[in-house]
């Protein structure tokens, strides 16, 4: 007689996927950034930062109106849906409307490191300067952050049942829309507003009369690259066909956007004077032509293209080179092309970076979350229906 003995089968455990070792990343730059940011709240901004008198802004405002720019996708999908009728679009608004909501959390978050006296943030509510393009800027991001908010709210509210409250932000949807564009085409704008009151800080290859037209510009063109990126990163998350056709189409309106952007600028600079900086070859001079050489006239010659207009590879690459010329532009406005009279530089600390990329990393991962677990792909297809 023979007893057989039988052991449990043993199961492999499953693979490690590339979501989950994102999401790892990811994970561990926002908790090293909460935690640079905490340091940096208790020890001051001389302790924590490397600013100083002669760059009392620094990186912290750079990723700001970056940030700032990029998050345009909100509202300028929203108006592609909403004011201009095309609800064909609505797939790719809803990531991209997501996408602007948590940019500007994180540009508040931004805000919030970057003030010196922290604690008093909301003093801008209380006592008006009505003189001051900050003052302006403040309020219409924290009116804007609460449209998005309420854009965003139905997706969220569905899920709960509330058919109420989701009825009565379809009702208005369009005064809210309208609302958004109107905020948010004063406070892009205002941002080249600031750079005009500092002529001798800025070199003359940014400085110019038309800086809230060309901030305002370049926020639209960013804006509508940023959604469809979020749009083709949605459809991988959700694992769902995302239309080329609509991808192309935003590409022809890149196109557009930035040919006039860039038509505004280099005429900007032939009048003023300055087309001899532009061709110096110096560091100036180089960082120009990569803003507006690789981050404008490149995506646009190849958007015009209809092969590569259609085409999945040439879509994303031309996307991603127009958010590298404004990223570019940003940061040169903001820290590159700024100039002291002592001759001073400014080069940011651990913290600064830490903190940046942490909040960074949050936006990211908050905006991963939301669209895996948070948003069927139904919500963006057919939810206009609604309207």
């Amino acid at each position: 007689m023979s007893v057989t003995t039988r052991y449990p089968e043993r199961t492999r455990p499953a693979p490690i996927t590339v979501s989950q070792i994102g999401i790892a990343i990811l994970s561990l730059l926002t908790f090293t950034g909460v935690m640079a940011g905490i340091w940096r709240l208790i020890v001051g901004l001389g302790e924590g930062t490397a600013l100083s008198n002669a760059y009392p802004w620094g990186v912290w405002i750079g990723f700001d109106f970056t940030l700032i720019a990029f998050s345009g996708s909100a509202f300028t999908m929203a108006s592609v849906v909403y004011l201009l009728q095309r609800a064909e679009y609505r797939p790719v608004m809803v990531p991209a409307v997501l996408a602007g909501l948590l940019g500007y959390a994180a540009v508040l978050f931004f805000l919030f490191l970057d003030l010196g006296r922290w604690d008093r943030f909301h003093h801008f509510i209380l006592y008006w300067n009505v003189h001051s393009p900050l003052f302006e800027i403040c309020w219409c991001v924290l009116l804007y952050t609460t449209v998005l908010f309420l854009e965003n709210s139905p997706l969220v509210l569905e899920r709960f049942g509330l058919e109420k409250p989701v009825e009565l932000i379809h009702r208005y949807v369009i005064p809210i829309s309208v609302a958004g564009l109107t905020l948010s085409s004063l406070h892009q704008s205002t941002l080249g507003t600031l750079y005009l009151n500092m002529p001798h800080r800025l070199h003359p290859l940014w400085y110019s009369p038309l800086l809230s037209l060309l901030f305002f510009l370049s926020s639209v063109m960013a804006g509508l690259s940023l959604a469809m990126i979020a749009y083709v990163a949605a459809g991988r998350i959700w694992r769902e066909a995302v239309n080329s056709e609509l991808l192309g189409g935003l590409a022809r309106g890149v196109a557009g956007v930035t040919l006039l952007y860039v038509s505004l600028k280099l005429g900007d600079i032939v009048q003023a004077g300055e087309l001899s900086a532009l061709l110096a070859f110096d560091r100036m001079s180089w960082l120009m032509g990569a803003e507006l050489g690789l981050g404008a006239v490149l995506p646009a010659l190849l958007f015009l293209i209809p092969a590569v207009r259609r085409s999945r590879r040439g879509q994303v690459s031309g996307a991603i080179l127009v958010l590298f010329g404004v990223l570019m532009n940003r940061f040169n406005a903001t820290l590159f092309a700024q100039t002291t009279p002592s001759g001073e530089t400014y080069s940011p600390n651990s913290i600064e970076w830490l903190s940046a990329m942490g909040i960074v990393a949050g936006a990211v991962l908050a905006w991963y979350l939301a669209i895996r677990y948070l948003i069927e792909p139904e919500d963006a297809a057919h939810a206009v229906a609604h309207h």
